[in-house]
């Protein structure tokens, strides 16, 4: 023993090792020996060799704290981590003052998830060292599992405190504020540590994180945008991005960080399944195959190739084929994105039953969101309301002289309900050279916020009214960039529906284009719509609240046409898909727009205008069909629970509930309903 001590002290560890197995050979049973034979084994990194040694001389010399750290740390490195914490027992962790058994334990209750164990000995290791940072920051993240968030807090500002330039416990604590409930905390931690640590991007995606639960979807994507900017090598945080760029439709934006993304990481299926999506969607679906090509000699995952296909089938109308792929691709898409695509090709297939669940499975998925679509929902409701209230002509009367006519072309306001085929009507409405489209752009909400919401129009100033017009049309030259005074702007956005008072105060001459369609097939087109969640368009989550929406808006709707005296000029979408120029021509010369004739294709313009932004994307740069009318009598069992709601609209508009009837064509010029 004296000559393997005196080896192993002068560092020949391989030469004492091998003393030590003679003298086992040998016949020798000394606890001692087998003590320092394990230990010996222990530093030479021989785990599996030094667990015989140590259990025989814990047998021996159960209480020998020394001999049991090593076998427990032998124990996990062998990956026995079970047979490890055993013998980090409190009482053993307690007794021993290096700490060595209770950091060790720790450390594998807390991979285990066995928390409270966890928890019990970090507190071990906090009474004797209370300032251990580590100690406290792990304790916090183990007391968050257990339900004990205030008590996680606690831990992690004191380890905050005692180690202010410890980037994961800054975020950690973050964390822990969110699980506590304390979101308004946890985005000042988090802001604090992205300004503390300048180049770690991960404070910024914590901050996307919760503004996207918030949904506040402005301050997520610049959160996103940052965190992409300070990781320009993290092919994750590129592609993130992406994905974050495509879902606000910037799909320039997009594409280039999917790319980003495939030159740091070329078989990264996010980013190829995100740049198929793109592809889609901008309407350059011949772009697929040679993005499959591509995908397979990078050695994509199976399923996000399959995703690919799946596209590729769709745009052919090989809804078997696509059907079959989209089931192959498993989970590379989020939820609520693949039951939408499974739903329209169970559609196409003539599968209306399955297609419907797939759909109300979809909006089921988006009601659990964070952000609490249904309460925000309710809110765009009671905010309706409030706005339907209002409009009184005594309100009216009370309104300050209006401001005087601008010089600029007055805007031409297309409104209509969702999914009533606004988009394939501001496209042919681009048929006369001097339009331009402002597709679904928020301007006349923020205005009317920024002036101090509806209840402040009566008073305004002129001043205020002009500067807030001069506004519009500076916002406007920002995402129209070859706008010139001379051109006329339609501002499409279905839900200004409900602005009409915020829009008259800024433009008292503005004449307005109702987009009709058949209620039910409103309806149903937009319970079937993944829409992007705003307040707006989470009522089409459920069928009741997207009913009780329609009969508020036409409400509004109504009373405001009658109150303001508005000049509107009404196009009907089952009439438009049956005669395009009986429908359109009357539009254009009352618009005072040049009809381009008979032979108009509205699919030019709607390929030389780039990307649609709303979902009648792919619809636009297709031939005029009929499908799409009457598609609602296909879910008819589906849509009863809503009819008593729709049936004054339905037979208001001139339609019905039990035949095909559509509203007549007027005798001459535009009108509207009655």
């Amino acid at each position: 023993m004296g000559r393997i001590a005196m080896l192993a002290r002068s560092g020949r560890l391989d030469q004492a090792a091998d003393e030590v197995a003679k003298a086992f050979a040998a016949g020798a049973t000394d606890p001692v020996l087998a003590a320092l034979g394990g230990a010996i084994e222990f530093h030479r990194g021989q785990f599996l060799r030094a667990i015989p040694y140590l259990e025989q001389a814990a047998r021996a010399h159960p209480q020998d704290l020394t001999v049991r750290g090593n076998l427990a740390e032998s124990y996990r490195q062998a990956g026995r981590r079970t047979d490890a914490l055993t013998l980090c027992d409190p009482a053993s962790a307690r007794a021993d003052r290096s700490l060595r058994l209770a950091a060790l334990g720790a450390h594998i209750a807390q991979e285990a998830e066995d928390f409270a164990t966890s928890a019990t000995l970090y507190r071990i290791i906090i009474a004797a060292r209370p300032d251990d940072w580590s100690a406290l920051n792990n304790l916090g993240n183990a007391l968050g599992p257990l339900g004990d968030h205030a008590g996680a807090v606690e831990m992690l500002r004191r380890a905050a405190r005692l180690a202010p330039d410890a980037a994961p416990i800054q975020l950690n604590l973050g964390n822990a504020l969110v699980d506590a409930g304390r979101p308004d905390e946890a985005e000042q931690q988090f802001r604090a540590a992205a300004e503390r640590f300048p180049t770690d991007p991960k404070p910024l995606t914590a901050l996307f994180g919760l503004y996207r639960d918030w949904g506040r979807e402005d301050e997520a994507y610049a959160a996103i945008e940052q965190a992409a900017a300070r990781a320009p090598g993290d092919a994750s945080i590129q592609s993130d991005f992406g994905q974050e760029a495509a879902r606000r439709n910037l799909y320039a934006v997009a594409e280039a960080a999917f790319e980003r993304a495939l030159a740091l990481d070329p078989a990264l299926g996010p980013a190829f399944v995100g740049l198929a999506t793109v592809y889609e969607r901008m309407n350059r679906e011949a772009e697929l195959e040679p993005l499959r090509e591509r995908a397979m000699a990078a050695g994509l995952d199976a399923p996000s190739l399959a995703f690919i296909d799946a596209l590729r089938f769709k745009r052919a109308e090989r809804f078997d084929e696509a059907f079959a792929a989209l089931e192959a691709a498993g989970d590379v898409v989020v939820v609520g994105r693949k039951l939408h695509l499974r739903g329209l090709m169970l559609d196409r297939l003539g599968r209306h039953d399955e297609a419907f669940a797939a759909f109300t499975e979809m909006n089921l998925h988006w009601q659990t969101d964070p952000s609490r679509p249904r309460e925000r929902a309710a809110d765009y409701r009671a905010a309706v309301l409030h706005s339907t209230a209002l409009l009184t002509p005594e309100w009216i009367a009370g309104w300050s002289p209006p401001p005087p006519s601008s010089e600029r072309p007055t805007p031409i306001f297309l409104v209509g309900f969702p999914r009533s085929g606004t988009t394939l009507l501001d496209t042919m409405l681009m048929a006369d050279p001097s339009v331009r489209v402002l597709e679904e752009e928020p301007f006349i909400g923020e205005l009317e916020r920024e002036l101090g919401g509806i209840d402040a129009l009566p008073a305004l100033s002129t001043e205020a009214i002009l500067a807030a017009r001069d506004s519009y049309f500076a916002r406007a030259a920002q995402v129209v960039p070859d706008l010139i005074p001379d051109h006329v702007i339609v501002d499409k956005h279905p839900m200004h529906l409900n602005k009409v008072p915020m829009i008259r105060r800024l433009f008292p001459e503005a004449r307005f284009v109702l987009a009709l369609r058949h209620p039910c097939d409103v309806l149903l087109s937009c319970f079937l719509t993944n829409f992007r969640i705003n307040n707006a368009m989470a009522n089409f989550l459920d069928l009741e609240d997207a009913a009780t929406l329609y009969d508020q808006t036409f409400h509004h709707w109504d009373l405001a046409r009658e109150v303001f005296d508005l000049p509107v000029g009404t196009v009907v979408y089952e009439r438009l898909v049956e005669n395009q120029a009986r429908e359109l021509a009357p539009l254009f010369d009352w618009l005072s727009l040049d009809w381009p004739g008979e032979r108009f294709d509205h699919r030019e313009a709607a390929r030389a205008r780039g990307t649609v932004a709303t979902a009648s994307y792919a619809q636009v740069t297709e031939p005029i069909y009929r499908r799409a009318a009457g598609r609602w009598t296909r879910y008819r069992d589906h849509l009863a629970p809503v009819f008593d709601r729709l049936r004054p609209w339905v037979e208001r508009f001139g339609y019905a509930l039990d035949d095909g009837r559509i509203p007549g064509w007027p005798d001459s010029g535009v009108a509207g309903p009655d």
